[in-house]
């Protein structure tokens, strides 16, 4: 008998189910999309019924493009973003609409919670604490919507939604505890003597209460999902992670000195330590997040793929639309050649790609995207290549920490959507001087969350010996060292400029969220 996998990557435009063999090979894959709400500067909701259609319309794509038998699917992984949490009453319907990873709203909750004294905030490097985090969007809520958050007995993430959608069950995964919430498996689980600090004692009265670690058995298909999908009733549904997590695992970049790059409408950048290790403007390092005795460590930036999506949308012309159609070529495509003929630093033009914010290094919820540089002579290309640009200088700056802490990059894997972007992937590897590797699957997250399920039935021994025999390298795109050296200055004017409007960016930022609320 065919033995099949279905792997689940809740992302944040869409829910993407991949069908894959035991070897790891993809054979369909089907996506559906939902949408995001945006009711103020920084805030970012969805709602829980688009991702119970998007759910199962994207897993019965997938099996339909595959040409399967769903019923030779033997198990289930998954993953989703993070942290994007869910709130739920005693009959499981929700209080309120989830509020989603790149989401900052609580912004002074997070200033709060890093005034706070505690061990814990060595996952922070003792420094500045991102407004994505779970506590503080949950203090959020309890401040703000005291009602709201009294009536909510259920509180958990993204992923656990989905364990509970397919499984009828609830449970928490140590991957999104730990990298999002504070949970340690060195020092007892969650340190409840820092959430009293900052006043969310009361909310272990409302969480699951099991903690499962990757790949163990969250609980069996239910009836009604398997009905709905044609999937054997009772196969095994893994406990799943944070999608980029889950991604390391899709790109096996499980050894030290490698660097999973998981890119998209953000970029998360995450790398395998064997030793613990905090320090100020990164993240981690999380011990047993995704394999037992090995240390996550992790940079971010928030606003990536999205800025570029931005710009297609509210800055392309009439004349760009019909020239691309007249070469028969996506917007994207078209811009891409038009961007290759530029130099590197498109004379002149540099883009801080915070629109929502920065993740690390800066960890600052307040700065604001900025195009600097413009004259009458740069063009719509200028500004498309400036971004790309960009947001690998954002990454340069993340390495450049990274190697201050003694953690040494030697090559990239990376995955996502840039990925199809041969120029971008050029630009990654010129900026940061590295190798960048692709593999075979671009969809790492969804091949991580299927190894995961290939783990909880039993295929293969363990995370890593699965990761061995189910991901493949397709090629590599090695740096011009000669531009190399000519980006350095433009990583620096990059720098410069987020100090330079760092004060007068919180000014405006805080006055506009005021202005909103």
């Amino acid at each position: 008998m065919a033995e099949y996998l279905l792997g689940i990557d809740a992302g944040t435009e869409s829910i993407r189910t991949g069908v894959f063999d035991l070897k790891g090979n993809i054979l369909g894959f089907g996506s559906h999309p939902y949408e995001t709400y945006y009711q103020n500067p920084g805030w970012a909701e969805q709602k829980v019924e688009d991702w119970r259609k998007a759910l199962i319309q994207s897993m019965i794509e997938a099996i339909h493009i595959s040409g399967i038998n769903p019923q030779d699917v033997i198990a289930i992984g998954l993953d989703a973003t993070c942290c994007s949490v869910v709130f739920f009453d005693e009959y499981n319907r929700p209080t309120r609409d989830p509020i989603i990873w790149m989401d900052v709203r609580s912004s002074e909750e997070a200033k709060f919670i890093e005034s706070i004294d505690d061990p814990a905030r060595g996952y922070n490097g003792y420094s500045k604490v991102s407004a994505e985090w779970f506590p503080c969007k949950n203090l959020w809520v309890k401040k703000n919507q005291p009602e709201i958050y009294k009536k909510t007995k259920l509180i958990a993430e993204y992923t656990d939604w989905l364990t509970y959608e397919l499984t009828g069950e609830w449970t928490l995964g140590i991957c999104t505890t730990s990298v999002r919430g504070y949970y340690d498996n060195e020092r007892g689980g969650f340190p409840r003597e820092f959430y009293k600090k900052i006043g969310l004692e009361d909310i272990f009265e409302k969480l699951p209460k099991k903690v499962l670690k990757l790949g163990e058995i969250a609980g069996i298909l239910r009836k009604e999902v398997a009905e709905k999908t044609g999937l054997r009733e009772g196969i095994p549904v893994a406990q799943g992670g944070a999608d980029a997590m889950i991604a390391v695992i899709g790109l096996n970049a499980l050894k030290t000195g490698q660097l999973a790059y998981i890119t998209g409408s953000s970029h998360l950048l995450l790398g395998m330590s064997d030793k613990r290790f905090h320090t100020k403007g990164l993240f981690g390092t999380y011990p047993d997040a995704i394999i037992d005795g090995a240390y996550l460590i992790e940079g971010g930036q928030t606003s990536t793929g999205s800025v570029l999506k931005w710009f297609k949308t509210n800055l392309i012309n009439k004349k760009i639309e019909e020239e691309a159609e007249k070469e028969r070529l996506s917007i994207y495509e078209y811009m891409n050649q038009q961007a290759e003929l530029l130099p590197p630093g498109s004379e002149g033009v540099i883009v801080l790609e915070h629109w929502q914010g920065n993740r690390t290094p800066y960890v600052d919820p307040y700065s604001r995207g900025v195009i600097r540089g413009l004259s009458l002579k740069h063009t719509p290309a200028h500004i498309y290549r400036a971004i790309m640009e960009g947001v690998a200088y954002g990454t340069e700056i993340i390495l450049r920490t990274m190697k201050n802490s003694d953690f040494e990059v030697k090559e990239i894997i990376a995955c996502g959507g840039t990925t199809n972007s041969r120029l971008w992937l050029q630009i990654y590897a010129d900026v940061t001087g590295l190798p960048i590797k692709r593999t075979t699957t671009v969809e790492a997250a969804a091949l991580g969350s299927a190894i995961l399920g290939a783990v909880a039935a039993g295929k293969y021994r363990n995370i890593n010996d699965a990761a061995n025999r189910m991901v493949k390298v397709k090629d590599t795109v090695n740096p011009n060292m000669e531009n190399h050296e000519k980006y350095k200055f433009f990583v620096d004017q990059y720098e410069k400029t987020y100090w330079a409007l760092k004060d007068s960016a919180y000014d405006l930022s805080y006055h506009m969220y005021n202005l909103n609320s």
